[in-house]
């Protein structure tokens, strides 16, 4: 659906870089939600909906399945719009398989709550290496690898890339002017997002990590 108004608050949106690590976000926050005061009512009230899963997606960790399950399946009934389901669907299939498989690593069964298009294949076929779904995810395989190395930066990055490599696709099925194209941009920058707090977080940890050992060698001279 195209409007008169898009093309003036996509024309107002920085363009995403063409990679998920090409530097900063191409627009902070709050101006982003500044231009997103052009949507029409109806249309800002589902990307308000589609951002609140967005944002909650971020806040389960320690939530408990059953509570997860529910949540989901409380936001995603109050949205219609068909695209934004796919979106939000893509972002929680690959959130179920990495449980999955760290469940499986863990010596646990098939979950018994789930949620997502693939559950259901999922628990069928636990035991197999890519749960049946090689031919979907091709990044099953190397996942899993990563996993078993704790390399858990490169496990989120693949993951992001994963939702990265959804969003461009699909940009080009529609017309750069309209709500599905402000959708997708949205689900790219919250890539992005993600992607950027994980390396200011490695940032961090391997910046620790220096100061700790610098101020041990200092302390070793005068020991």
């Amino acid at each position: 659906m195209s409007s008169n108004s898009y093309y003036m608050l996509v024309s107002s949106l920085p363009a995403l870089p063409p990679r998920l690590d090409a530097g900063k976000l191409p627009i902070e926050l709050e101006r982003l939600q500044t231009r997103l005061r052009m949507l029409e009512p109806k249309d800002a009230g589902t990307v308000n909906r589609m951002l609140d899963v967005l944002a909650w997606n971020r806040q389960v960790v320690e939530a408990t399945d059953a509570a997860v399950a529910r949540r989901y399946s409380e936001l995603m009934k109050e949205i219609d719009n068909r695209l934004v389901r796919e979106v939000l669907d893509v972002g929680i299939d690959v959130r179920m398989i990495v449980a999955a498989l760290r469940r499986r690593r863990a010596g646990l069964g098939a979950p018994s709550i789930g949620m997502g298009r693939y559950i259901g294949q999922i628990r069928r076929n636990f035991s197999q290496p890519d749960f049946g779904l090689g031919h979907i995810f091709a990044w099953l395989v190397a996942f899993e690898r990563m996993l078993e190395q704790e390399d858990v930066l490169n496990l989120y990055r693949m993951v992001l890339e994963e939702i990265w490599k959804y969003v461009r696709s699909r940009m080009q099925d529609y017309d750069p002017f309209s709500f599905e194209a402000v959708v997708l941009y949205l689900a790219g920058w919250d890539a992005l997002s993600q992607w950027q707090q994980l390396e200011a977080e490695r940032g961090r940890v391997v910046f620790e990590a220096s100061v700790t050992e610098a101020m041990g060698e200092y302390a070793e001279l005068f020991s």
